[in-house]
């Protein structure tokens, strides 16, 4: 029955090519829209967090007053260490970040300074060419691969804040904070561009931001972070996923974008329900006679979802291309990506949405009663 309701749904697709091009080409503009809503929301997010999602860590120890924001916590280095007593840790790394400048072979960027600890969870796991600085070594960096755009290549040298100079020895991928790339330095280094940046600070290499902390993988993640508070006070302790939504902007981002991308798929959804709704009333007398010649109710309904699918895999398709080739023209400053698991989620939700709307119409398709419509007819 399944290969009848195939070949019937595509015979009629066929039949009338005007329509069904129109009904494709309008789920396409439709998808088109939401993959294009959903691949600049996961870019903006990536940009975003992706300083701390670069992290192999479990828990990020903040002070208090900083209230979960990495450019404003300190914490003294050493105690910080020292949470590699606590039951159920398994490494502990530290992290600084300072907003700063970097002079590049195409001029001067805006970069976020990380300083971090080497051999710790505070590494960048996504090395993609080279190697990282190691503690003690001042003079190199590395940095984030869309760097690569202003001319730097391994081997250069940057200035940071206009008088430091590094060497690029490696690079890592997807570690932008705010939208700026990263340049990843021990800490050390960190902290003379950050006493030249904010004078009144002081100079305090055993300053950090904030402690990265790796557990053991049969320990409670809430119960180490209450341990950790407790043991050294004034601490503020959350899961590197709170802390990656605690940074300024993100949580209003998703939110924001979640409601478009929903919206966009509600209408998608009452698009394809309009559509089915018209094509079942065009075609309620050759159902009816398909009905009359012994079409089992079954038949009629797996056309319409046939056709439905169908037609939800051209707009895919469709919408697919069209975001990529947007991403391809757009300028920098709107970060438009379209990654395979945006695509896959948007796809999914699309479907569902798809499906859902035809089932007004398939209502439609299940109750023809033959003898009805053809008295409606001959009246």
């Amino acid at each position: 029955m399944r290969r009848s309701a195939l070949d019937l749904a595509v015979a009629e697709l066929r039949r009338t090519p005007g329509r069904t091009v129109l009904a494709a080409g309008v789920l396409t503009v439709l998808l088109f829209l939401t993959l294009t809503l959903a691949g600049l929301a996961n870019a903006l997010d990536r940009g975003s967090t992706g300083v701390l999602r670069s992290l192999d860590a479990d828990l990020v120890v903040f002070n208090e007053e900083a209230r979960l924001q990495l450019l404003r916590s300190r914490v003294p280095r050493p105690m910080m260490l020292g949470a590699i007593f606590v039951d159920g840790v398994s490494h502990v790394g530290t992290i600084g970040l300072v907003p700063t400048s970097a002079d590049t072979p195409n001029g001067r960027v805006r970069v976020t300074l990380v300083g971090f600890s080497a051999s710790s969870p505070a590494e960048p796991v996504r090395v993609v060419e080279g190697r990282l600085p190691r503690d003690g070594q001042p003079g190199i960096a590395a940095v984030d691969v869309v760097l690569r755009a202003q001319g730097v290549e391994l081997g250069d040298r940057l200035v940071l804040a206009g008088e430091r100079e590094v060497e690029v020895v490696g690079f890592v991928e997807d570690t932008r904070f705010l939208q700026q790339p990263t340049v990843w330095v021990p800490p050390e280094v960190w902290a003379r561009v950050r006493v030249s940046a904010f004078p009144e600070a002081g100079f305090a290499e055993q300053l950090v931001g904030a402690a990265v902390v790796r557990i053991r993988s049969t320990a409670d993640p809430d119960e180490v972070a209450r341990a950790i508070e407790e043991e050294f006070e004034g601490t503020e302790v959350v899961t590197l996923g709170e802390a990656v939504s605690s940074i300024p902007g993100v949580d209003v981002q998703r939110a924001t974008f979640a409601v478009l991308v929903a919206m966009s798929v509600g209408v998608l959804s009452l698009v394809v329900g309009l559509l089915f709704v018209l094509l079942v009333t065009e075609r309620r007398p050759q159902l009816a006679t398909l009905r009359a010649l012994g079409a089992p109710r079954r038949l009629l309904a797996d056309t319409l979802v046939v056709q439905a699918v169908t037609l939800w895999a051209i707009a895919l398709l469709g919408g697919a291309v069209g975001t990529q080739l947007l991403a391809r023209v757009v300028p920098e400053a709107m970060p438009l990506e379209l990654r395979l698991p945006v695509l896959g989620l948007v796809g999914i939700a699309s479907l569902a949405a798809t499906l859902l709307g035809s089932l007004v119409a398939l209502r439609r398709v299940v109750g023809i009663d033959p003898a009805t419509v053809m008295s409606e007819a001959d009246g």
